[in-house]
């Protein structure tokens, strides 16, 4: 019996499925006929964006198809977007990203025909930061704009006069009007902006006059941290003489009330030191590099750990580098270092950290929410798993070999994304110990399924519910890897920075920034702790630091002795082994595809990586402060634990 289709039916053809573009994309130009486009805002006095992003979501509703609707969804994304000037090739970038790849809205969404709509607000728009928000994007997006990017600057300086004159108040709002890193955020963009479309048009001039009556404020109230601020700002866009800087800064800290935080003393003649190095002053720069020396023996003094008396002495030491005149002081506190050192050990000997991890993993958002201060969760981010033991990972394997005997029986091969073998496993017997390369295999998989669940059940969960309460930036996290003897001194900005992407969900970003200094701070580390981590060539009679494979293969005892069996192991099995995620070969020989520092592999990775940052700092956590690190405050909040 024939089943088939009449063959004198005409063939259907069904019709494609119409892709709708993402609903913050839906605005018109005809949907703003008429339309009162800043009524959500017009009784807000928040000079922050994301505030009147939350208005315009607010108003949108949440199933409306309206004109109005579309068109305050779409201005709730741009003004919605991660705001970060450091960058300027990439100034707005998307607030969520999921491991998926999923996010939201990013600067490259309003290409083409919405820019259009946002400039014809921009051109409307009587709000400073919906202004300055709209026309810095649409310039961004088309540079043949300009009219916007001149619009753009006079409205950040706008932002600021109003600030400073009570009209409008950023977020957290601490009482000191225009001296707060939003304002200096706001007027780097501005700054940059100028530099580009005319550095001596008027709203330029304006952007410039406002950075120079900021920083006259900031030194005249004695306020350390914004007279940092600002003095780079001008440093960093050559506004004033570096000379004149530096010998304001040096004045300042002569000033300084005694309980000054010594590390943001410590910040301003590293400052004074680069702006006499931009004069050509190597005297007085070299003045000022002594003078950071002297406040870490200073500091290094007061402390009565010995970890922590070696981190700042080594930081003194590094300070006098390239001082002429200096080769005592420097030798005497390298003597001074290594007394310091002989202590580490005991401090870092075991010591445990009760967690109920159980419990966290359960319900990781509220634990985390649950932690006052943004110091406390970065600790107990750092705390969301422990590193197995090796030994009962090894007798977990040889128990599930014994199990499914089958399943090992045979030798297996590993292959790449392009079929290629890259790793064999032998056969395994039945669990006896003599089946190691089998049991290597069988630990290498109990290890992957783990890395997911606790990359997108503990990890993941964390990071966003840590970045939804907080503003994070490089000085967030350069506070606390200062004191890190993991980090080194002259790496703790490049760490800071691999750490912000990671947490702003930027993971290509935080993998490839992260993954090649792990294999220097483990030879720090070792250093510290008085091995020798060089190798000879007796034909060229050479040195060479050991590579990281060959301080695993060499001195595993001696990195074991440091870390632990556990950490070493895990360190290994994501980074170096095969069978494994293979990461530092993998990222070094360009074989990472784009959707790889997305997965758990690479998120377990990063974090990994703050976890050995943030171990020595554990027993000292209560000692260490961030800047504004205030509790959040608290709101609801999904959690977004993925499915495992």
């Amino acid at each position: 019996m024939d089943n088939g289709p009449d063959n004198d039916a005409e063939p259907q053809r069904s019709e494609p499925a119409e892709i709708l573009p993402p609903v913050w994309l839906r605005a018109t130009l005809a949907d703003l006929a008429d339309l009162e486009f800043d009524s959500p805002i017009a009784d807000s006095n928040s000079a922050d964006s994301q505030d009147l992003g939350d208005l315009f979501r607010k108003a949108a509703g949440e199933t409306d198809d309206t004109p109005a609707a579309r068109v305050f969804r779409m201005l709730s994304a741009v003004t919605g977007m991660l705001f970060r000037p450091k960058d300027p090739s990439e100034p707005f970038g998307a607030m969520v990203v999921f491991p998926d790849g999923r996010r939201s809205p990013v600067a490259a969404d309003f290409r083409g025909q919405p820019v259009e709509v946002l400039a014809a607000i921009a051109q409307r728009a009587t709000n400073p930061a919906l202004r300055a928000r709209l026309s810095d994007l649409c310039w961004f997006l088309e540079r043949k704009r300009v009219d916007l990017a001149t619009a753009a600057v006079a409205a950040y300086v706008d932002i600021l006069r109003k600030v400073d004159s009570g009209v409008l108040a950023f977020r957290f709002d601490d009482g000191k009007g225009a001296l707060t890193h939003d304002a200096r955020n706001l007027l780097r963009r501005a700054l940059q902006i100028g530099r580009i479309v005319g550095w001596d048009d008027v709203d330029a001039v304006a952007a410039r006059a406002m950075a120079t009556e900021l920083r006259v404020r900031a030194i005249q109230n004695s306020l350390a941290i914004p007279v940092f601020w600002f003095s780079e700002l001008h440093l960093d866009f050559g506004i004033s003489d570096p000379a004149v800087i530096g010998k304001d800064i040096e004045d300042l800290i002569a000033a300084l009330p005694a309980e000054t935080d010594a590390h943001s003393i410590v910040e301003l003649w590293r400052l004074g030191a680069h702006a006499y190095h931009l004069a050509k002053q190597p005297d007085h720069r070299h003045r000022c590099q002594s003078a950071a020396a002297d406040q870490f023996v200073s500091m290094a003094d007061r402390q009565p750990l010995a970890m922590m008396t070696s981190s700042m002495l080594a930081n003194a030491i590094s300070e006098l580098h390239g001082v002429p005149g200096q080769k005592d002081k420097r030798k005497e506190l390298k003597h001074r270092l290594v007394d310091a050192q002989a202590g580490i050990a005991e401090e870092m000997s075991g010591f445990s950290i009760p967690f109920n991890l159980e419990d966290m993993a359960r319900q990781i958002d509220q634990g985390v929410k649950r932690q006052p201060t943004l110091r406390d969760k970065l600790f107990v981010f750092a705390a969301l798993e422990n590193s197995p033991d090796p030994v009962e990972l090894a007798e977990t394997a040889s128990e599930s070999i014994r199990e499914h005997p089958l399943a090992s029986l045979f030798g297996t091969s590993h292959h790449d994304s392009e079929g290629k073998v890259v790793h064999r496993t032998e056969g395994a017997g039945f669990g006896d110990g003599a089946d190691t390369s089998a049991i290597q295999r069988q630990i290498a998989q109990d290890e992957r399924i783990r890395r997911h669940v606790v990359a997108a059940g503990k990890i993941e969960t964390a990071r966003q519910a840590i970045g939804a309460d907080h503003f994070l930036s490089d000085d967030v996290f350069a506070r606390i890897l200062t004191h890190s003897a993991f980090v080194p001194n002259d790496l703790v900005r490049t760490f800071s920075r691999g750490f912000l992407r990671f947490f702003q969900g930027d993971f290509v970003s935080a993998l490839y920034i992260l993954t090649p200094l792990l294999e220097n701070s483990l030879r720090q580390v070792l250093k510290s702790h008085g091995h020798d981590v060089t190798i000879f060539d007796d034909a060229t009679q050479t040195q060479q630091d050991r590579t990281i494979s060959s301080l695993f293969e060499q001195m595993r005892s001696e990195l074991e002795a440091i870390f632990g069996a556990a950490i070493t192991a895990d360190i290994e099995r994501v980074f170096l082994k095969k069978p494994g995620p293979y990461l530092r070969h993998a990222l070094s020989h360009g074989l990472l595809h784009d959707g790889d520092p997305y997965g758990p592999d690479a998120g377990y990775a990063c974090w990994l990586i703050f976890r050995l940052c943030l171990i020595p700092l554990f027993p000292y956590r209560e000692e260490l402060t961030l800047p504004f690190d205030q509790p959040a405050p608290c709101q609801p909040l999904a959690s977004q634990a993925a499915n495992t």
